[in-house]
């Protein structure tokens, strides 16, 4: 999870303007399949854990359900989307390092 509050509200930003570029962009081609996945789960209501997660499962069935129908300008910004839900939802490690002697050298 991220650590500030604020960071975490910008890459909800970032989801959600990628989201509304995905979402214009498959309007105006038409994209009926691309957009009836995207508004089963979005715009987001809340950026819950578990509404990020479901953005990011709906957009990855999407990815592999229908890749052949998604041009590679949207399927990376679909991929950009799952990064960034993953680096909100998963739990980062931290590592701690014993440090023999008091100070690192």
């Amino acid at each position: 999870m991220m650590g500030y509050l604020s960071e975490r509200e910008n890459v909800v930003e970032q989801i959600d303007s990628i989201c509304l570029r995905l979402f214009d962009t498959w309007c105006e081609a038409r994209s009926v399949k691309s957009l009836a996945y995207l508004m089963h789960c979005w715009p987001l209501i809340d950026s819950t854990p578990n509404a990020l997660k479901r953005l990011g499962e709906t957009m990855r069935e999407l990815r592999r359900n229908h890749a052949e129908q998604i041009s590679e300008y949207d399927f990376r910004a679909l991929c950009e989307v799952a990064d960034l839900i993953d680096e909100l939802t998963e739990p980062r490690a931290v590592r701690l390092l014993a440090v023999a002697g008091g100070l690192a050298q």
